[in-house]
Order: structure tokens, then sequence, then C-alpha cells
């Protein structure tokens, strides 16, 4: 390979790097509470970020082939700036919903185009082929980024405060964004609208299709599950830490090993494809999501600091392994459908999983106004687990059919 396509691609991959370090992201309670806000209006809007990404999907993907993918990432970047100068200037409810609406924005943008952009960079080369190495060293570059965050935005914070932390997450994006303009842009499709509304129907045509095929209905259904259930295992860290009283000092830490195993993870998994049958990874993984909750019920009762930190890089340890296990499910997925069919698979299992996250996040706010963050975790469990067990039993009861 030669030396102006390995700048190019470090000048990208660096530029996602930094990208990914959001400096708030392992003390937002905090600066929620700062402007006046609380649990409850954490996963709210988080189920709000989640729901904007599910509307935005489609549009973005058309925009990136009309006015190129380069284009978006920098639109994407933008916008991240954008909301940062506003959440500088500006507090309360409103300001933070309308960044988190944004940021979910943002965020499928840069989802949407990154890999497209890689795509087209390396067939551009007569690379294509080494698709698989460069993303996976783009998303090393990611999870580097947000464990790197998860060290500084801690220490920026304790030592300065949150104004510090934006201030810092300007710079950073604007260098991003600075990088992300250098690397090449290329032509966007001319397919335009014909496109766009070929994916649509083409969408509906997969689901309708899955939706035909039992086993493979309920294995969408399960992994839409367990990516909620992740969700909300996050999610809980920082205000079981605030109960326990833990300095905030060690928000970083809980943050970096959970990101460190989510990585460590995502490496391992690709190693142990080869040796698990998707209908025997259904049972341990609901098994390890269960003694999550429960791990999460015993940090509630606990006030000792080291105890609590000790469970709680536990639950790390227990996150990782959960999504080497969901990789390899959602992997296995593919072998019930034609190659042609992958995308529009892939697509539809993005889309279920993060509905039931929206959903999940959004009917939070209703609950945790009649009962405390303990018993919304307990009607959680009860509801997760019933519906788990039946999704359990139809999979082990209809069989692995392509």
């Amino acid at each position: 390979m030669n030396k102006k396509l390995d700048l190019h691609i470090c000048e990208f991959n660096l530029a996602l790097f930094l990208r990914a370090i959001i400096l708030l992201s392992p003390v937002m309670l905090l600066f929620y509470q700062e402007n006046g806000l609380s649990v409850k209006e954490l996963f709210f809007f988080q189920g709000i970020f989640y729901l904007t990404s599910i509307l935005a999907e489609f549009p973005v993907g058309y925009i990136s082939d009309i006015i190129s993918r380069k284009k978006v990432l920098l639109i994407s970047l933008a916008i991240y700036i954008g909301i940062n100068l506003m959440w500088l200037v500006g507090h309360g409810y409103f300001i933070i919903l309308l960044g988190e609406i944004l940021f979910g924005l943002s965020k499928v943008m840069m989802d949407n185009a990154m890999s497209g952009y890689l795509y087209d960079y390396l067939s551009s080369k007569n690379k294509k082929d080494d698709m698989v190495k460069f993303y996976g060293y783009l998303n090393f570059f990611l999870a580097l980024g947000t464990a790197v965050a998860a060290i500084i935005g801690t220490f920026l914070y304790t030592k300065f405060g949150s104004k510090t932390v934006l201030i810092a997450e300007i710079f950073i994006i604007l260098t991003s964004y600075i990088l992300m303009s250098f690397v090449p842009n290329f032509k966007p499709h001319t397919e335009k609208f014909q496109q766009f509304k070929k994916q649509i129907v083409e969408f509906a045509r997969t689901t309708i299709s899955i939706s035909k095929n039992k086993n493979l209905k309920y294995h969408i259904l399960y992994s839409g599950l367990l990516t909620a259930l992740s969700i909300l295992f996050a999610l809980s860290f920082q205000p079981l830490m605030q109960n326990a009283l833990v300095p905030v000092a060690m928000f970083g830490l809980v943050a970096f090993c959970n990101h460190g195993t989510r990585a460590l993870a995502g490496i391992f998994a690709g190693k142990w494809l080869r040796n698990f049958d998707i209908q025997k990874l259904v049972v341990p993984l609901f098994a390890l999501y269960i003694l999550g909750f429960g791990i999460i019920f015993k940090t509630f009762t606990c006030k000792s600091t080291v105890a609590t930190i000790s469970l709680l890089v536990l639950i790390c340890i227990i996150i990782g392994i959960q999504l080497m296990f969901t990789i390899l499910h959602v992997s296995r997925l593919h072998k019930f459908v034609t190659i042609n069919e992958r995308g529009n698979l892939l697509a539809v299992n993005n889309f279920i999983s993060r509905t039931f996250a929206a959903i999940t996040l959004i009917t939070s706010r209703l609950f945790l106004d009649k009962m405390g963050l303990i018993q919304f975790f307990e009607v959680t469990l009860a509801v997760f687990v019933i519906f788990g067990l039946y999704i359990v039993f139809k999979i082990t009861k209809t069989g692995e059919k392509a």
C-alpha cells in the first residue's frame, strides 16, 4: 500500500478517534444535575436520542448519497461543535433536550457515513478486499477514543468543572473537523430519490420476510431485547456510584473498564465465531443478563465505595462477555438469509434494537415519576425476564431454520 493511502487512512482514523472522545460521557449525570435535571431526565433524554436516530436513519442515508459521505461527516462534526457551544452558554431542560436530539442526528450521520466512506475510499484504490481489516482498525480507534474520554473527561470535570470540559470538547472536535477536511472527497451517487425509494421498499420487504420466518423473527426480537438491557446497564452506572457516594474521580475508572471490556469483546468475538452454534448461545447469554441485573440490585444496597467499584467492574466484565456473545449471535443471523438480503437484515436488526432501547428509556420516565430507581429496576427486570423467557422458549421450540 502506498504512502499516500496510508496518510489518508491515518487522517481519517485520527479524525474519528478524536470524535469518539466525548468528555462529558463519564460524568453526564452530574452535568444533568447541574442543569436542574435528574436520573429520570437522563433516561428519558437518552430514549429521545435513540428515537432520533431511528427517524433519521433513512433520510441521512439518502442525503449521504446525494451530497457525498465526506460532507455528511463534516456536517456531523459541525453539529456536535454546535451542541457543545449551546450547552456552554445555555442551561436548563429544553437546552439539554435539544442537544440530545441534535446529538442523535449527528451520531446517525457519523455512523451512516464513516463505513460507507471507508468502502468508497478503499474501492478507489482497488483495496476494497481489505475492508474488514481497515474497518477493524477504525473500530479500535473509536473504542480507544471512548476509553480516553473516560479518564480525561472525569479529570477535567473534577478539577475545573463542566465548562472546561465543554471548551476542551470543542477544540478536540474542531481538530477532528480540520483533519477530516483533508481526506479526499468522492462524487456522490446519482440515483437520488429512486435509490431512496428502493431502500425503503427493500427494508419493508425484508421486514415482512422476517415476520414469516418464526425462528428468525424471535432471534431478531431477542437481539433487540439484549441491546436494550445493555444500554440500561450502562446508564445505571453513574446513579449507582452516586448512590454509594463513590468519589467523582472514580467515575472515569469504571467507564474506562466498561469501554475497555467492550473493545476486548469485539476483538475476541471474531476468533470464537466458528466454535458456537447460534441455538446454543441463547440460554447462556440470557442467564448472563439476569446475573448482571442481580449484581446491579446488590450494588444498590451497597454503601461501601470499594465494594461498589468492585461490583461495577464485575458488571463491566459481564457486559464484555455479553457483548462478545451478542456479536456472535448477530453475526450468525446472516445464515438465515441470502447474500443479497444480508444488508437489509442488519438494518432491520438495528432498527428493532434501537426501538427496544427507545421504548424502554422513554417509558422509564412514567415509572420513575411514581417509584424510586430500585423499584424501577425491579419492574424492568420482571418484564424483561418474562418476555425473555418467552422468546427463549420460542427459539428453542422452533429450532434453527433458514
